[in-house]
């Protein structure tokens, strides 16, 4: 049974990783990038591997944010960093503080990388360029004020049309905060409207003086950029991303200048030439109008005959009028004329005068049909009396004849109906009397 004290897992992992840390320090590892990830902390993992092996790497949010370019699934790197082990797990890792492409530069594999993903979004396409203006009125120019380049462009602006002015915003134009600066000046410029065309560049240097203008804040700049613009970085054999994405690419800062404005003498020569087009263009027309003048007036009568002929024409017209007035006259009078004359015939008097004569005839009409149907009535009346007279009981009374009546009135017409003791009226034409029969009648045979 051994006597040496146990370690715990924490002091073994304590001490593996003082040894590695104290007799590794710091290391260079080559190896393909796999199983990148990363996370919202912005630190990025990743495993490094050959044929054989791996290791698992860290790259922090701080050294990652110093990195030119963007880690690439199978990329083969050199990681410069230091051997660490991570407590939790028990397991070693590489703590990446540095990395470098292998088979190129860093930068140039950084251009390369971030020239095909704007590229692919289409901020290099030529249908987004815009041409330059002819004959600008305004220039700006955004580089450093201390540059040999400023001078070499003023110079050339100078000679060329010195009549054009020139706006310079200065800035710084390589180390950490240049890119910020340029981009910020840039887009002060653009803002301004009065500008035709912006400049923006600097003198030769290497990659790494250059590299604020390959940059994707400053890149993205210069494509947003309403007014034309200019690239003048470095030499002819430099090429930045900022040449990709501006309106044209310029060999020079001095190339720049000459391609921003016209030579004044050649625009003085295209004025002269214009004038001598223009000049002459006048004078043909003016040959033309005058040619022309001279025929028409040549057709013009003498204005005197026309305005009398207008004149006798106006008198026609005149006396037309009025003949027509009065034909007019005429014709409404005939029509108030004749309304008169029909309003007169139905006048409310005449109506009323012909309705009372009227009612006058009927009257008399009926009161002779009235006397004449009287008198028929009456005729007729006096007939009829005559015979309902010669029909009435009283005329057969004064013809000696009497009518016998019980006492309730009602007429006896036989005899064999009354008895010895009943009281009879008997009626003559004069008057009447009550009797009584005394015997019963008998029969007659």
């Amino acid at each position: 049974m051994s006597s040496t004290t146990p370690f715990s897992v924490s002091q073994l992992t304590r001490r593996i990783k003082a040894l590695l840390e104290d007799n590794l320090g710091r290391v260079a590892v080559q190896g393909e990038v796999s199983s990148l990830s990363r996370p919202g902390s912005g630190h990025q993992y990743f495993t490094l591997k050959d044929e054989s092996s791996q290791i698992s790497a860290v790259l922090f949010k701080g050294s990652a944010a110093k990195l030119p370019f963007m880690l690439e699934e199978g990329l083969e790197v050199v990681c410069h960093g230091r051997i660490s082990v991570y407590e939790p797990r028990g397991s070693y890792q590489l703590i990446v503080e540095r990395v470098e492409p292998v088979g190129a530069g860093a930068l140039q594999f950084a251009f390369e990388q971030l020239k095909a993903k704007l590229a692919a979004e289409g901020l290099f396409a030529a249908e987004r360029k815009q041409p330059l203006p002819p004959y600008p009125t305004k220039i700006g120019i955004v580089t450093s004020p201390t540059g040999a380049a400023l001078q070499d462009m003023l110079n050339v602006l100078a000679r060329r049309c010195p009549a054009v002015p020139v706006l310079i915003a200065p800035s710084l134009v390589q180390g950490e905060s240049a890119c910020q600066m340029l981009a910020f000046q840039l887009q002060t410029m653009d803002q301004r409207g009065d500008l035709d065309v912006i400049i923006i560049g600097r003198g030769g240097g290497s990659l790494e003086d250059l590299w604020s203008f390959n940059e994707e804040l400053l890149v993205r700049a210069v494509a947003a950029c309403k007014t034309p613009v200019i690239s003048a970085v470095g030499h002819e054999t430099d090429f930045t991303l900022c040449d990709f994405a501006a309106d044209l690419r310029a060999p020079t800062p001095s190339a720049a200048a000459e391609l921003a404005v016209p030579l004044q003498e050649e625009m003085l020569a295209l004025l002269q030439r214009q004038q001598t087009r223009l000049q002459r263009r006048m004078l043909t027309l003016l040959n033309q109008y005058r040619t022309s003048l001279q025929h028409t007036r040549k057709r013009l009568r003498d204005p005197a005959f026309v305005i009398q002929a207008q004149a006798q024409r106006v008198d026609e017209a005149t006396m037309a009028l009025k003949e027509q007035v009065r034909q007019v006259c005429d014709e409404a009078k005939n029509r108030l004329y004749a309304l008169e004359q029909r309003l007169q015939r139905k006048s409310p008097q005449l109506t009323l005068q012909r309705l009372a004569a009227l009612q006058q005839a009927l009257e008399a009409r009926l009161q002779a049909a009235a006397k004449t149907r009287l008198g028929q009535g009456q005729q007729r009346l006096s007939l009829l009396a005559g015979r309902l007279n010669s029909l009435s009981p009283l005329a057969v009374l004064q013809r000696g004849y009497s009518l016998a009546q019980n006492p309730a009135g009602r007429v006896i017409s036989r005899a064999e109906g009354l008895a010895p003791g009943d009281l009879v009226h008997l009626r003559f034409s004069d008057g009447q009397v009550l009797t009584r029969v005394e015997t019963k009648p008998n029969p007659s045979s």
